[in-house]
């Protein structure tokens, strides 16, 4: 997790170095009745920040078309209650109120009912300091923690998804270091007694579970939790991965970066366990799982969790198993890194 640095110094800036952003209401871009009835309880403790690529705008006449569209989607479509984020921000400075300061997002599952959610028009932010967007964004935020809808010492638990800035002295992490990652809370964990890891990993060795596989959060999280009551039973200390992915492209923390688990004998305090979830003995994973899980092998090296010339392997490599199952397996030899 990271806290956006430039926070700590905003107890030295007057509030006129920000002030009020420019807003626009739900009834200025034309929005529907907000049905959404869940609640969040203020001052929440994380931002979450992402990038809606391929929808530009630099007039609040087109930012508010393509915000009537977005929520038709949401609503018609993905059968939600209302748009996922709380507010938008345009290419034209303009902060667009999406579900407002009071109301849960849809946007990160396991942080909704404790996060506010702000998605940026546009694929990238250039020029940074001397972006309009990003001023916009930074007086939204500004004066959320004024309000007192988002704490001073705020949480930015996901890196952006592309280079948005928020406060220009300081450098953006690359694009797309780490996926979004599911807590363990949100899967009703038990609190851990494993051994502690041996930092930086020396491999990153590929699993599936073998089991049922997922394409929706829900039935992601539902999946992650028989996994772990299934481990209970055969009295291991947690979980038996470090992470496990989705075909939903969630990433969901099992026993995380710090602490070793019984995934294969001989590795297990020196490499990254990450599982499947499904069998893909003869059909692998979609696109966007593999893709979150390249995430997370990235995101473990850039955070210093795997050591840049780790050795990428198949949990057949190293046990006598069909894990990670010959279709995946075929898939990950042409992964950088990769290890017979």
């Amino acid at each position: 997790m990271r806290m956006l640095p430039w926070l700590l110094v905003f107890s030295a800036v007057s509030l006129q170095a920000w002030g009020t952003p420019t807003m626009v209401s739900r009834n200025e871009w034309g929005a529907r009745p907000l049905t959404c009835r869940a609640l969040l309880s203020p001052p929440v403790p994380y931002l979450i920040t992402e990038q809606l690529t391929g929808m530009e705008c630099q007039e609040q006449s087109v930012c508010s078309q393509l915000l009537q569209a977005l929520q038709s989607h949401s609503v018609h479509t993905k059968g939600w209650c209302d748009l996922a984020f709380n507010f938008l921000v345009g290419d034209d400075g303009r902060v667009y109120e999406g579900i407002g300061w009071d109301v849960q997002g849809l946007h990160t599952p396991g942080y909704n009912n404790v996060s506010l959610g702000i998605a940026f028009f546009g694929s990238k932010i250039v020029q940074c300091s001397l972006s309009s967007s990003s001023s916009a964004a930074e007086g939204l935020i500004f004066y959320a923690i004024q309000g007192g809808h988002l704490s001073p010492r705020y949480i930015q638990p996901h890196l952006l998804k592309e280079e948005i800035c928020l406060g220009s002295q300081h450098p953006v992490i690359p694009s797309k270091a780490c996926p979004n990652i599911i807590p363990r809370s949100a899967w009703e964990a038990k609190e851990t007694h494993c051994p502690q890891m041996n930092l930086p990993g020396k491999y990153a060795i590929i699993i599936h579970t073998a089991r049922i596989g997922c394409n929706v959060s829900m039935d992601c999280l539902l999946r992650v939790r028989g996994i772990s009551f299934h481990m209970d039973k055969q009295d291991f200390c947690d979980i038996g991965y470090h992470f496990l992915v989705g075909q939903d492209g969630g990433v969901y923390e099992g026993l995380g970066w710090y602490s070793q688990r019984s995934h294969t004998y001989g590795y297990n305090d020196i490499a990254l366990g990450i599982a499947f979830m499904g069998n893909f003995v003869e059909k692998p994973p979609n696109a966007v799982a593999l893709k979150a899980a390249r995430d997370l092998i990235q995101c473990a090296v850039v955070k210093g969790y795997l050591a840049p010339n780790y050795l990428l392997l198949g949990h057949s490599d190293v046990a006598d198993t069909l894990s990670p199952g010959q279709a995946l397996y075929n898939i990950i030899k042409m992964w950088p890194h990769f290890r017979h």
